[in-house]
Order: C-alpha cells, then sequence, then structure tokens
C-alpha cells in the first residue's frame, strides 16, 4: 500500500452514510474512574476518515465486520475483523474505510493517565489481534443502558465490563492460543480454586511446559498471573462500583479478607480500601 502524504491535514469525518453510537463521562459518571473518556461503535461506510497528529488520549479500535484501512509506521495496513488497532498519546494516527467498503467497529479512548501499560505515550500505533464480540456487546449495552432509565449501579458494572474487555485485548500473552483458552477459561470463573494441574489441562500441555511458556509470554508464573488477573479484577471493582470489599474478595476466590487485602496490597500498592478512597479522591477533584 502507499506511504501517506507527508501533508497530510487534520481530519475527524464520520461521512454521509456512518451511524454512530457513543457515550462519555457524562452519561457515565463511573468511567472517571477508569480514565476513559468516550466508548462507542460505528457502522463506518465511505467518507469515513480521521487523522489526528498529537491525540492527547490513547484509543483502541476493534474491527466487527467488514474491514477498514489504517496508518502503521507511515503505511497503510488492512484492519479486518479479527485485528484491533492500538494508539498512543502523543503519535499520529489515522484510518478511514476504503471506497464502496464496510466497516464495523468499536472503539474506546482513554485519557494519558490511564492505566493501559501498552499504550504508553509515544509508542508506535500497532495492530494485535482481537476478537472484537465482548468489546463490541459491553459497548452496546452501556448505550443502552445510557439511553434509558439509567441505573447509577448498572452503568458501573457495563463500565467496568467495557474497561476489562480492552485490558484483556491488551494483555500480553493473549495472542498465544493455548494461553488465550486458558485465560479466557479463568476468567469465566475467577472465583474457582486454580491449581497449576488444572491449568494445565485446560490449556491442554504439561505443567512444566505452562510454566516455561507463561513466564516467556506474561512475565510471571501461571499461578502468579492468575492472581494478577484477580487483583486488577477486583481493582476495577472497587473502582466502578459501591461493591463491599468483602463480596470483591469471595469474587476473585478469596474467602478470607486478610488474605485478599494482603495479596491486593502486593500487586497494587495499596490495601484495597485504601485504594478505592483514593480512586473516589481523584475523582472528586477531577
Amino acid at each position: 500500500m502507499d506511504l501517506i502524504p507527508k501533508n497530510l491535514c487534520e481530519i475527524h469525518q464520520l461521512g454521509p452514510a456512518t451511524g454512530e453510537w457513543l457515550v462519555g463521562q457524562r452519561e457515565v459518571p463511573a468511567f472517571k474512574f477508569t480514565r476513559t473518556i468516550v466508548a462507542g461503535y460505528s457502522d463506518a461506510r465511505p467518507g469515513y476518515r480521521f487523522v489526528r497528529h498529537n491525540p492527547a488520549f490513547s484509543q483502541i479500535l476493534a474491527c466487527i465486520e467488514g474491514e477498514g484501512e489504517v496508518l502503521i509506521e507511515g503505511r497503510w495496513k488492512r484492519c479486518p475483523a479479527g485485528f484491533a488497532y492500538l494508539n498512543a498519546p502523543g503519535v499520529l494516527s489515522a484510518y478511514h474505510v476504503p471506497a464502496g467498503g464496510h466497516w464495523r467497529i468499536c472503539w474506546v479512548l482513554y485519557e494519558e493517565e490511564a492505566r493501559i501499560t501498552t499504550l504508553e505515550r509515544g509508542a508506535p500505533a500497532r495492530l494485535i489481534r482481537a476478537n472484537a464480540r465482548g468489546l463490541h456487546l459491553g459497548i452496546e449495552g452501556l448505550c443502552h443502558e445510557a439511553g434509558s432509565d439509567a441505573e447509577d449501579a448498572s452503568l458501573e458494572f457495563w463500565a467496568a465490563l467495557v474497561h476489562r474487555q480492552v485490558l484483556r485485548m491488551v494483555q500480553p500473552g493473549e495472542g498465544e492460543p493455548r494461553l488465550a483458552q486458558l485465560w479466557s477459561a479463568v476468567r469465566q470463573n475467577l472465583g474457582s480454586p486454580w491449581n497449576l494441574k488444572r491449568m494445565a489441562k485446560t490449556a491442554g500441555m504439561s505443567q512444566e511446559s505452562l510454566r516455561r511458556l507463561c513466564l516467556k509470554q506474561v512475565g510471571r508464573p501461571p499461578l502468579a498471573h492468575i492472581t494478577h488477573l484477580r487483583m486488577f479484577f477486583a481493582a476495577d471493582l472497587l473502582a466502578c462500583t459501591q461493591e463491599k470489599v468483602m463480596s470483591i474478595a469471595t469474587r476473585v476466590g478469596y474467602g478470607d479478607p486478610f488474605a485478599f487485602s494482603n495479596a491486593f496490597k502486593r500487586e497494587m500498592g495499596l490495601p484495597p480500601a485504601q485504594y478505592r478512597a483514593r480512586q473516589r479522591r481523584e475523582e472528586g477533584g477531577a
């Protein structure tokens, strides 16, 4: 594909036939806890074209159906279903629908300070393999809830789900099929008593093979990575909901609140109650 023109102008254009649905912090106050600016989905048609030279936010854009073109290191690349386009703050990003094309996408924009580690300022734009279905359904549900008789508690859970789907997409190691199968099973039941034998069976490999592959792909042993997933999910619930700490502990597999508090502090730097209080203070100062 051709190199992008050097004089490409800033463009924010939906086009006449594109349909788009979105919600922001005004409709979903819980977005402020995860530093989400806006989330939406688009039925994009020719004329849909965006170019941002120095965005003050990070973005993930996942293809549901059809195909668009995205800018990667100065060249236009195909972005079909099964892929997502990641953009960091401060880096040129561009994407559009080719003539005669159709591109169904869902997307989330985050403040620069958001905890999306793979989208740090200055990181080059890239394509990753990603199943957009979960994120799309989460955003669609959130838009529906915000547009009806919205309940704060329901909005909080939908917002947490959307953020969790984004984190799943950018989580290291998700591209390895056997690990992706394992982590998908783990996330469906984080409160289950997972052990190395059960994990290896779910992944379809020996315990030693799982240990080596997990160290290579995510940089930590399998059981340590489960703790990581549990604590980040718990952090989302603490930040985005009013659910009690003991209830959250049970949901992520801890019957002992002290053990949960210690594990959470090791992973997140603060005990659960202090973490929630800090998130609320930051929200109050926003």
